[in-house]
């Protein structure tokens, strides 16, 4: 099935929808399977999200390459190809660089744990992913090998970290990648506002976290965030 232009609409709403959330900053992006070919994905042209529009998106191949090149692309655009080629369960994958999560990439700090009841959908197991091996290459996840070595860290799991980076957030559809990725930033500021990661924060059952989340990763409640938080934009 083609990919519609509501959904091309929906993915740009995205973009700005998490710019507004404080999930995105200038770099931050949202990419979405291709309906018709899988092994392709949608991605804006490299754009603020804020400034996103449905006629700023292009597709892009399983190496991360425009099919336009007559436009300028984010330079991790291979990010979200690798991750599509490792996990065919994907439909949407987000980048971003949410504050609150950055302490929790940096080495030493204690996993990420969901800490409250919406943070349980981040899922209880989030990996961090490190750069560094690959030298000192700007950070940028803009290869091949390192889009690889992210999407073997992530693993089947929703989310993953980058060291002193970011983040990387996955799920089945726009509206519930969005979720994930709003309330698994929300979860961290909880956990600062407890003394994290400097003190040990009490966090749900690995069980607690697994059984609340499947409570509220169904689309009705999926549906019902993503009206409440696209308003306005």
């Amino acid at each position: 099935m083609a990919t519609e232009p509501q959904e091309l609409e929906m993915l740009a709403q995205a973009n700005r929808l998490l710019a507004r959330e404080g999930i995105v900053d200038d770099f931050g992006h949202v990419a979405l399977r291709d309906g018709s070919d899988p092994s392709r994905f949608w991605l804006s042209r490299a754009l603020p999200p804020n400034a996103v529009t449905a006629a700023d998106l292009r597709r892009y191949d399983a190496e991360g390459r425009c099919e336009d090149a007559t436009v300028h692309s984010y330079s991790e655009a291979v990010l979200h190809a690798r991750i599509f080629a490792a996990r065919p369960d994907v439909m949407v994958c987000i980048h971003h660089h949410a504050r609150p999560l950055l302490p929790f990439t940096m080495p030493g700090a204690p996993p990420l744990r969901p800490v409250f009841h919406t943070g349980a959908i981040m899922g209880w197991d989030v990996p961090v992913w490190d750069s560094a091996p690959f030298g000192a290459s700007g950070m940028l996840v803009d290869t091949l090998a390192k889009a690889d070595s992210l999407a073997e860290a992530l693993g089947g799991n929703r989310a993953a970290l980058l060291r002193a980076h970011g983040a990387v957030v996955v799920g089945s559809g726009i509206a519930e990648a969005v979720m994930i990725a709003i309330y698994m930033a929300e979860n961290a500021a909880v956990a600062l506002s407890c003394g994290a990661p400097h003190l040990p924060v009490p966090s749900l059952s690995r069980e607690e976290a697994a059984e609340t989340a499947r409570r509220l990763l169904n689309p009705p409640t999926i549906a019902r965030v993503w009206a409440g938080r696209q308003r306005g934009v």
